[in-house]
């Protein structure tokens, strides 16, 4: 096994003023990041920003779950590597309670879950690929804690800072934050409603965002 201690990169205060940033509205001019996987989300409609706590589950033993329970808190989204594995659920209702008791802002599972109502019903955020009812057990073999994962098919150091809602997730480096999600705030605060009230007045799409232009240079040549 591994065990590194969490690494604190942005405040919780930062964190805060950046939480209205969307990764759609990042993906508008970011490229780099992004999970390329499908994932279900236990509260639609909740976005979420926190620091990335790693673990790394490489087999049927999620001795390392448990015992990153009591490493999280307030501004720490846990990110779960199952190296590939989708059939055994690492995360069930006992697990997610200790950590929803911890405040941790949000778990990422990048395999199956378990106990879905439960963890609905306590109202922890939880990103997952599947539902599974077979299990992970608990061995004490392998597993880390901290160390780089991947996670939606994206490569995550512990410290990164990861904007999540249903439409997915970006990992972003903790310098890079604070720019990026003041860039993807002003595009959704001036640019969108702008566009959206010449629309209502009967203005073309194409024409407010030059596509026209474009259609017109292709069709030149």
């Amino acid at each position: 096994m591994i065990i590194n201690d969490n690494v604190v990169t942005l405040s919780n205060e930062t964190l805060t003023a950046c939480s209205d940033a969307e990764p759609a509205t990042i993906g508008h001019f970011h490229n780099f990041g992004f999970s390329t996987v499908p994932f279900f989300t236990t509260i639609p409609g909740k976005r979420v920003i926190g620091r990335a706590v790693t673990v790394k589950i490489p087999s049927l033993d999620s001795t390392v779950l448990h015992k990153v329970t009591e490493m999280v808190g307030p501004g720490d989204i846990l990110m779960v590597d199952r190296a590939g594995d989708q059939q055994y659920a690492a995360l069930g209702g006992l697990v997610s309670y200790a950590l929803n008791v911890r405040k941790v802002e949000a778990v990422i599972v990048d395999g199956a879950v378990t106990d879905i109502d439960e963890i609905r019903n306590m109202g922890l955020l939880v990103f997952y690929r599947r539902l599974s009812a077979v299990t992970t057990r608990l061995c004490g073999t392998d597993g880390e804690i901290n160390t780089p994962i991947s996670c939606g098919g994206v490569s995550v150091i512990p410290g990164d800072i990861v904007i999540a809602d249903e439409n997915g997730f970006v990992v972003l480096k903790p310098e890079e934050v604070e720019p990026i999600c003041k860039e993807a705030v002003e595009k959704h605060q001036n640019g969108e409603p702008d566009i959206r009230a010449k629309l209502d007045a009967g203005a073309r799409m194409a024409s407010l965002t030059m596509a026209d232009e474009m259609v017109e240079k292709t069709m030149m040549k």
